[in-house]
């Protein structure tokens, strides 16, 4: 007759096992817990703003809340018109002053160099503008600007590839060429298209939706850091601005009235200060007086 003693001693062992199974999880989960990192806490401006945070051209940075005009993306995060079941359960990594921004927006203003922030008197001015000068033609001194932030190691921080497919382009598609004038403008070599006549009409450029005028600027290296496209005809032309920072693999982007072209060097550097006022320690610590923060 077998022993009613060894099921049960069998159950007690297996009871064991998986209570000792269960507090080894119970520690594996505990010590999870206790390693994960304490949540960032971002600055703060006076109406209680949290500043974005994260990593910019390798450093950690942190942008006024009031400043951003519409939004931060960080590398990684879906499209806003991405609608693919990956993009619906993408869920992005803790926001900390490691994790790298895709890109930004703020408004820029030429005339001094301030920085448009909400609910303080650069917004008044902004909406004041706006409704006065746009509406009689006048030069809107604000330009909005872009920030990409540059991740890839091996894409040049140059426009030579640009201006090269962008003369290939036109000669291909609508068949002239630019020309290089000998005239610099504002210390940028010039270049126009067709020397100024529409080759489909032997008559100068009654639009610019073909070719625009193209200005650029090179380093001692050769390399063109400034490509700017402005329109030559209209009532109110514009010119798109771009350039690589010298010191950080970022590339702005910034749309004005071709008035205030002649302020592309200063602007330059003013909007490179701006970014570098927004650079922190690793740990978050500010260094300098955030630019559009009162």
């Amino acid at each position: 007759m077998k022993s009613i003693f060894k099921p049960y001693f069998k159950l007690i062992c297996l009871s064991c096992l998986l209570l000792l199974a269960g507090c080894d999880d119970k520690q594996a989960g505990d010590k999870a817990v206790q390693q994960q990192p304490a949540p960032v806490v971002p600055h703060q401006d006076r109406f209680g703003r949290y500043d974005s945070i994260g990593n910019l051209g390798g450093k950690p940075v942190s942008i006024p809340g009031g400043v951003v005009f519409t939004w931060v993306r960080y590398i990684g995060d879906p499209g806003d018109f991405d609608s693919s079941k990956q993009a619906q359960k993408y869920q992005r990594p803790p926001i900390t002053y490691q994790l790298p921004i895709e890109g930004f927006d703020f408004q820029y203003r030429l005339t001094d160099g301030a920085v448009m922030s909400y609910r303080e008197q650069t917004e008044e001015d902004y909406l004041r503008d706006n409704r006065t000068l746009i509406p009689e033609g006048k030069p809107f001194p604000w330009g909005y600007t872009i920030v990409y932030n540059i991740v890839d190691p091996h894409q040049p921080l140059n426009f030579n590839k640009a201006l090269a497919d962008e003369l290939q382009a036109t000669k291909k598609v609508w068949h002239f060429d630019y020309f290089e004038q000998p005239q610099k403008i504002y210390g940028l070599t010039y270049f126009k298209a067709n020397n100024g006549i529409d080759p489909s009409t032997n008559q100068p450029w009654q639009d610019n939706i073909a070719g625009p005028d193209i200005l650029m600027s090179k380093n001692a290296q050769g390399e063109i850091k400034t490509y700017i496209q402005c329109d030559f005809v209209g009532e109110v032309q514009q010119c798109k601005h771009r350039f690589y920072l010298d010191n950080l693999p970022l590339l702005i982007r910034i749309t004005y009235n071709r008035q205030y072209l002649k302020l592309w060097q200063q602007t330059q550097k003013n909007i490179a200060g701006i970014l570098d006022s927004w650079v922190v320690t690793d740990k978050g610590a500010l260094i300098k007086k955030q630019a559009g923060k009162v």
